[in-house]
């Protein structure tokens, strides 16, 4: 040290903190911009620091007015007030007593409201299924065909079963398509499908059309099936034909000649190819 070890008693010794010097970067520190007397700062800078030493300094550090204020510490301390509007209902909340009241409706009219859940989730019902479940369902389903509620529920006949459906909610040709993928016979299906379209449209079916939804049918499924077909008397009117670009067409000559239908297979498979 260069004065030497201090000794005891010497200095007293005081921890500053930055907030308990006031005015510390203050511009009246600055020499260059000072307008009052020197004399006079120096004395007024002097009591400060007496103070600090003393410990009656005051923080530097005051609360601003513009001070952020705690909005729940606010709410708290604010009075309790009578609130003359009624809290509104939450508009999730289902309110039970808007539903049907299924006490009041008659068991054809249940069996048609549960009948619509499942069109409404694109599922035809099954006749065995309900008989299977209840088997004096048959008078429920006459109840409810009869009543003028009830009128769009409808029957789509299959192979294996008859099916029901809503109106409201499916169309006559899907529900005639769900029926035929549910009965899960790939050469009825097509069969089936062919003739509609060549009926409808016309148009011939691209072998293509039956791998969408709601087919979904495999390449070899398909193969099996057209095979099957060639080979069945029921569907000896089926009949494939090749467009100019490779691609395979159903048709039934029962409704179209072979002709026609490799037209329109070929002006299909154009007006595709131009779409590219």
């Amino acid at each position: 040290m260069l004065f030497g070890r201090r000794k005891p008693g010497f200095a007293k010794e005081v921890e500053l903190k930055p907030e308990d010097i006031s005015n510390e970067f203050s511009d009246r520190n600055d020499p260059a911009r000072q307008d009052q007397n020197p004399k006079f700062e120096k004395e007024e800078m002097a009591a400060a620091a007496n103070a600090v030493i003393d410990g009656t300094a005051q923080s530097a550090i005051q609360p601003s007015k513009d001070a952020p204020v705690d909005v729940f510490e606010y709410m708290d301390s604010l009075p309790e007030v009578h609130d003359p509007f009624e809290p509104s209902e939450d508009p999730m909340i289902e309110d039970p007593t808007l539903g049907p009241d299924y006490t009041q409706l008659k068991e054809g009219e249940i069996l048609a409201n549960y009948i619509r859940e499942r069109t409404m989730s694109v599922n035809l019902t099954p006749r065995k299924e309900l008989e299977a479940e209840d088997p004096t369902i048959a008078d429920t389903i006459e109840e409810m065909l009869s009543l003028e509620s009830c009128q769009d529920i409808r029957i789509v006949k299959g192979q294996k079963d008859e099916y029901f459906y809503s109106f409201s909610y499916m169309a006559k040709n899907y529900a005639m398509i769900a029926m035929l993928v549910y009965e899960k016979d790939i050469p009825h299906t097509i069969a089936h499908m062919v003739r509609f379209n060549c009926k409808t449209y016309p148009a011939p079916s691209p072998v293509e059309y039956f791998t969408r939804h709601p087919f979904s049918y495999t390449k070899p499924q398909l193969d099996h099936a057209i095979r099957m077909i060639q080979q069945n008397e029921a569907y000896k009117d089926i009949k494939v034909l090749t467009t100019w670009n490779g691609h395979q067409y159903l048709y039934s000559e029962d409704v179209m000649t072979k002709k026609y239908a490799q037209v329109l297979a070929d002006d299909a498979e154009t007006s595709e190819a131009d779409r590219r």
